[in-house]
This record gives C-alpha cells, sequence and structure tokens, in this order.
C-alpha cells in the first residue's frame, strides 16, 4: 500500500473541517487549502470525492464551504483512504479489489491469502483512528512555531 499525495491532501483537509466541526459554520475551501498546505485545484478535486461519499457536505453561496456529514468520531482514516484510493491492498487480478472475487487461478495461487492478510492488517489500524482521535492529538500537542534569526 502506498499513501498517496491525494491520500495525505484528503486526510488533512477532513482534520481541518474536524477541527473546526464545532465552530461557526462551514469552512471555505480556500481557507482549507492556505492552512493545510493543499493546492486548491487539486483540493476541490479531493472535496468532490468526500462529498460523493457522504464524508463532507457543502454549502454554497457567500456564508458557503464545507462541513463534515457525521460526527469526528464516526469517521476514520481508513474511510478517507478507501474514498480516496479504493482498496488499500489491490491486486492486479482483481479488478475490483475485492477479495471475495473468484480468479482463474484461485486454487493454484498461494499470494491471494498473504495479500488478503495484509489488507486486513492494514484496515485494523486504519480504521480504528477516527478524526476525533486526530482531533485530541493535534489539540494536545499544537505545533511549535519556529523562529529564524
Amino acid at each position: 500500500m502506498k499513501i498517496s499525495a491525494k491520500d495525505e491532501y484528503a486526510c488533512s483537509a477532513v482534520l481541518e473541517l474536524a477541527l473546526n466541526f464545532e465552530g461557526e459554520g462551514p469552512v471555505r475551501v480556500q481557507d482549507i487549502a492556505t492552512r493545510q498546505g493543499i493546492p486548491i485545484k487539486f483540493l476541490v478535486q479531493i472535496m468532490q470525492i468526500l462529498k460523493r461519499v457522504d464524508i463532507v457536505r457543502s454549502r454554497r453561496g457567500t456564508e458557503g464551504g464545507y462541513v463534515l456529514a457525521r460526527q469526528p468520531n464516526q469517521i476514520t482514516v481508513g474511510d478517507v483512504i478507501h474514498a480516496i484510493s479504493g482498496p488499500f491492498v489491490q491486486l492486479s487480478c482483481l479488478e475490483s479489489g475485492n477479495f471475495k472475487d473468484n480468479c482463474e487461478r484461485e486454487t493454484t495461487c498461494h499470494f491471494k491469502p498473504i495479500w488478503a492478510d495484509v489488507d486486513r492488517a492494514i484496515a485494523s489500524v486504519l480504521n480504528y483512528v477516527t478524526f476525533e482521535d486526530l482531533v485530541r492529538r493535534a489539540r494536545d500537542n499544537p505545533r511549535q512555531l519556529m523562529y529564524h534569526i
């Protein structure tokens, strides 16, 4: 499994919304991009994907922006990565990425069970960490500002 820049940006955007979950209202995409250092054109594409899978909701207009569609404790890092990139372990022999699919070499393939174990191990970590956990970590360990002279 490779965590792509798109995965990282999506997680950062959802974290930004989680940090502002009980704030004044929707967070503008420009503000998310600025605070998280995400190229805005890329972020717009990511937010559309997250909206399609009901992780975020959008509101139009001058007071518009994005909010989480669910409580931060109901969204995991795994939810976001799966929405952006699909299955954690992608097999070339299974186009759907579903380990329950049959393939022509299933009776002779010795690797599919291993890849399924890897997929379960990754999922057990990514599906365990919620954005509420990440908000708590972020608030417990705020970034230290560095000053260079």
